[in-house]
């Protein structure tokens, strides 16, 4: 218990050092000197000293949106079994908790009668429902007895490309653009501002740290195997940001289907039998 406690703690004080990380990464390998790593901090303080603007006639379901994601962004790193341990990861409960945020991020957009982010919240709505196969399928994985090594990479690559749209990475999103018409995950929030966007990007750093360390925990080891594949993870992501351009967005469904084809390929080859071949 007292484990678990620690790693929570630790992935939701490191969760904005990690998006600073990668943003710092990214820009590098752009030729860009970057940020400092530490920004994602400074700007979170900032914008819990600013006040909030709320849409007219916004209902509770704006208002209250920020605080469930957040809240459901910090169950869902409750939910991250030890890095120390095998134990298997409760699939249901990380697909239903991402969910929750996900529908009051959807709800608020829908409620702001905004018509860009009517669009974000349908494309959101459209893929998330694609996503949610590969990530319970790869997660169910682990109920499984037997390991086999490319089985735990297949699954891990199913949980990368949910995570790229998780995040609003590049081939899926990019977070770095504010274009209404292309945006999906940054189209959700244009209405936000002051401690609620500090809600909505503290929610969105711990909900891509917490997918990450899920991410290391289905590769081979445990324990400092599991950091030394979390590090690996963060250096990878913007390596590919940088390698690919972004895709169209009728070109999306086809990374869910490769996502959903490795899922199923790391629970054949964990079946009995299968794995030898």
């Amino acid at each position: 218990m007292i484990a678990h406690l620690v790693q929570v703690a630790a992935l939701l004080l490191a969760a904005p050092l990690v998006q600073g990380v990668l943003t710092t990464l990214r820009a590098r390998l752009q030729g860009r000197p970057g940020p400092s790593p530490l920004q994602p901090y400074r700007t979170l303080r900032k914008l819990a000293h600013k006040g909030i603007v709320v849409p007219l006639d916004a209902s509770l379901a704006f208002l209250s949106a920020p605080a469930i994601f957040a809240s459901a962004s910090v169950m869902l790193a409750w939910l991250v079994p030890v890095a120390t341990t095998l134990r298997p990861i409760d699939a249901v409960a990380i697909a239903l908790v991402a969910a929750l945020g996900r529908f009051a991020l959807v709800l608020a957009a829908l409620d702001a009668r905004s018509s860009f982010e009517g669009m974000a919240a349908s494309r959101e709505s459209a893929f998330a429902a694609l996503a949610e196969a590969p990530l319970v399928l790869a997660l169910a994985s682990t109920t499984l007895a037997q390991t086999h090594a490319l089985a735990a990479f297949c699954s891990a690559g199913a949980i990368f490309l949910v995570n790229l749209f998780e995040t609003a990475r590049i081939p899926i999103d990019n977070q770095e653009t504010h274009y209404e018409l292309t945006m999906i995950h940054e189209g959700l929030a244009l209405e936000f501002a002051g401690r609620h966007l500090a809600l909505v990007q503290y929610g969105a750093a711990v909900r891509q740290a917490a997918l990450m360390l899920i991410c290391a925990l289905l590769l081979p080891g445990s324990g400092l195997a599991t950091i030394a594949w979390f590090a690996a993870l963060v250096a990878i992501t913007p390596l590919v940001e940088r390698t690919f351009a972004k895709v169209r967005l009728f070109e999306i469904p086809s990374l869910f289907a490769l996502a959903t084809l490795l899922a199923l390929g790391g629970i054949a080859m964990r079946i009995p039998g299968i794995g030898t071949w």
